[in-house]
């Protein structure tokens, strides 16, 4: 793997017990042989929480993790927890995602040579047709604003990620003018977006640009909405199962939205990079030492108290970046 041009900050993980109220674990997490830290954590909210029971650092080249003490679940006794995984790193493939001193269109031919679901080539152009620049300025004199930085900054490429797709330049437009033009509704009558839809949604659609298209289960979207916080405007999810009810991309603490180089990089993470973070085996564990944050390992126990440990930072919608 080439070394990264800006040298990432010291991994971590946080571990994030998903158990039941009153359930309990207590552990040593063991490290390539050596105890490094103490878990200990009893559930007083259900289910997987967002703040880790603890932060454990990575060291490079890790090879073990190992979590030895006891769990108890359900108000029966103790049970003894001895379970080690084999850990696989996921940052030879990703590191070029997260490297600031990369420009983005090298960043994503890098990242597309380790994860072959990415297609990127230039732009098709043909006579007469303005160029992907000349496009975009077109485009933000008919909306009357500009558009975020980094469309400008791939407008001369051709993105995609297996059969979903960065919309090209020439094919910019909103949110309302796709699911007219390319998803078949109507804007009117029974059925049509003005029926199905309440009226700020649709408005918020019809200022929106449609920027990413999810083509998998059903139809889905990533788009802009200019209105939103100065200079960044408003990015959401939106999907036809659930067309009146756009998701917005922010902070889940401070309720900021995201910037378009965060929400840039979760669809990588999603589209690309979600399935390479998936363990081939029970005893294996996937870590991302090359993550600007702390990895978030889910630990869970099975009825028969066995546990399973899994990053989960590339699950939607905890990949969120």
């Amino acid at each position: 793997m080439p070394q990264p041009l800006c040298p990432h900050p010291a991994a971590a993980a946080g571990i994030h017990p998903c158990l039941k109220v009153g359930d309990s674990v207590v552990a040593e997490v063991v490290l390539d042989g050596m105890a490094v830290a103490q878990l200990e954590h009893q559930a007083a909210q259900p289910g997987l929480q967002r703040q880790p029971a603890l932060l454990v650092h990575l060291p490079p080249g890790l090879q073990q993790l190992q979590l030895r003490g006891t769990v108890t679940l359900a108000g029966k006794p103790p049970a003894p927890l001895d379970r080690t995984w084999t850990v696989r790193d996921l940052a030879p493939t990703s590191a070029p995602l997260y490297d600031p001193c990369l420009p983005w269109a090298e960043r994503i031919r890098a990242l597309a040579v380790q994860a072959p679901r990415i297609q990127i080539g230039p732009a098709p152009s043909h006579a007469g047709q303005a160029s992907p620049q000349a496009a975009l300025r077109a485009l933000e004199q008919r909306l009357g604003t500009p558009v975020p930085t980094l469309l400008h900054l791939l407008a001369d490429w051709d993105i995609g990620i297996s059969d979903s797709y960065f919309v090209g330049a020439r094919g910019l437009g909103t949110v309302g003018e796709m699911l007219v033009n390319q998803w078949d509704y109507a804007r009117t009558g029974e059925e049509g977006l003005q029926d199905l839809l309440p009226p700020d949604v649709l408005a918020r659609y019809d200022r929106s640009l449609a920027v990413y298209v999810d083509v998998g289960d059903g139809l889905g979207a990533l788009a802009w909405d200019p209105e939103g916080a100065p200079g960044e405007g408003q990015w959401y999810w939106l999907h036809q199962d659930e067309l009146d009810e756009p998701a917005l991309l922010q902070d889940h603490a401070s309720g900021h939205p995201h910037t378009a180089e965060a929400v840039f990089t979760q669809v990588f993470q999603r589209f690309a990079l979600s399935r390479l973070a998936c363990a081939q085996t029970d005893d294996e564990l996937v870590v991302d030492t090359a993550l600007p944050r702390p990895n978030m390992l889910q630990l869970q126990f099975d009825k028969r108290r066995h546990p399973r440990l899994w990053l989960c930072s590339y699950e939607h919608p905890y990949g969120l970046y």
